[in-house]
């Protein structure tokens, strides 16, 4: 009997080589590996119910999941988990899911002749050169019809990892501006609107507390000094004498004139807003309720939690790893899945398998 529950966490399935990134090959291994050591990747219900209620698993559980809802997941992932016999859920950002309702190939189709090899979706090639020597990443993420598919053939569950997936400006003090650059990462946008040429401000994740919100006035003169064509702002930050135009302008700007933070009304509306609107789509989409909600970057303040709780939600996945006993489902521990061999991954499954292993593990780790 499971004692605690290891969760695995993936974000992309992509031969395209990065520090969250697991190559197809090597996630076959691990599926490969896990089943013919009698570990099976249970079904997110099955672990919601364990989690909440200390239903009881069977021994070798484990829970798979994959972060954002990457078209990678559809392509690579699902047919692999499928072939093995383990399911898995998919925490999907809402506003990324695509409309199209035509189903892309996955390496299923390529393999049994459905497709031919160059109909498969290039998305092992992410990078965009916005300027040159400067390549931005622009991901494709899986759509609802491709999440119905997945979740029909009973392998795969999409559930919530919030609508926007947003930062918030978290102090009001900067050094620099935002311009465009070279980005390896999809999510790094600031709710509301983003301008190019906007104070620097420190960043958190958007549910880590109250915002500070630039004045519609700073707003104005950064929007009347830089100019908001991608490329046309790349040059224009290349000229010093226009990041001082910039920097004198906002310079005269007293600091209650440059911004203000967020009331905890404010803040709190705008977390119900994000929930809800997640919780509606995945519902609307899918037609079945959710509870379970993973917090972007593993972060969430007391009142984010209140808030998804609010909305029906009550089983809530971190980034921390560490252990999962039973009725455990306030905070679900996970561990980042390496693009490493599957001795490597099994050694971490057996640790976080075990309660005090976990534990002191997760421990000396901080």
């Amino acid at each position: 009997m499971t004692k605690s529950l290891p969760v695995l966490m993936y974000h992309y399935v992509s031969k395209c080589e990065g520090s969250i990134s697991v190559d197809p090959r090597t996630f076959e291994d691990h599926c490969r590996t896990l089943a013919a050591r009698g570990w099976h990747g249970i079904s997110l219900h099955e672990a919601e119910q364990f989690l909440l209620n200390g239903t009881p698993l069977p021994r070798r559980s484990v829970l798979i999941t994959f972060d954002d809802g990457y078209l990678d997941n559809y392509i690579y992932a699902w047919p692999v988990l499928k072939k093995y016999g383990h399911k898995a859920v998919i925490f999907a950002v809402t506003s990324k899911i695509e409309n199209h309702a035509t189903l892309r190939p996955t390496i299923d189709d390529i393999r049994e002749g459905r497709a031919r090899p160059d109909a498969l979706p290039q998305v092992d090639k992410p990078f965009i050169e916005i300027a040159e020597g400067v390549a931005e990443r622009q991901d494709t993420f899986f759509s609802w019809s491709e999440a119905r598919a997945m979740e029909a053939s009973g392998v795969i569950t999409i559930a919530a990892h919030s609508h926007s997936h947003a930062n918030i400006f978290c102090g009001h003090e900067y050094s620099g501006f935002i311009f465009p650059r070279g980005r390896g990462r999809t999510f790094y946008e600031v709710e509301g609107e983003n301008l190019w040429g906007m104070p620097a401000y420190p960043k958190a994740p958007a549910f880590s507390g109250n915002a500070f919100l630039p004045s519609a006035r700073l707003m104005d003169i950064v929007r009347s000094t830089v100019p908001q064509n991608k490329i046309e702002a790349y040059n224009f930050a290349q000229q010093q004498e226009n990041r001082d135009r910039l920097q004198r302008k906002l310079d005269a700007l007293s600091a209650t004139e440059a911004g203000r933070y967020e009331t905890d009304e404010e803040r709190d509306a705008r977390f119900t807003k994000d929930i809800a609107a997640c919780k509606a789509l995945l519902e609307k989409e899918l037609g079945h309720a959710r509870r379970s909600f993973c917090w972007p970057w593993g972060v969430a303040g007391t009142a984010a939690k209140l808030m998804a709780e609010q909305q029906g939600f009550n089983v809530f996945f971190t980034t921390a790893p560490g252990a999962n006993p039973p009725h455990s489902a306030g905070a679900v521990h996970r561990f980042k899945v390496k693009n490493r061999p599957a001795r490597w991954l099994l050694s971490r499954v057996r640790l976080y398998a075990n309660p005090a292993a976990a534990r002191i593990y997760s421990f000396l780790r901080r």
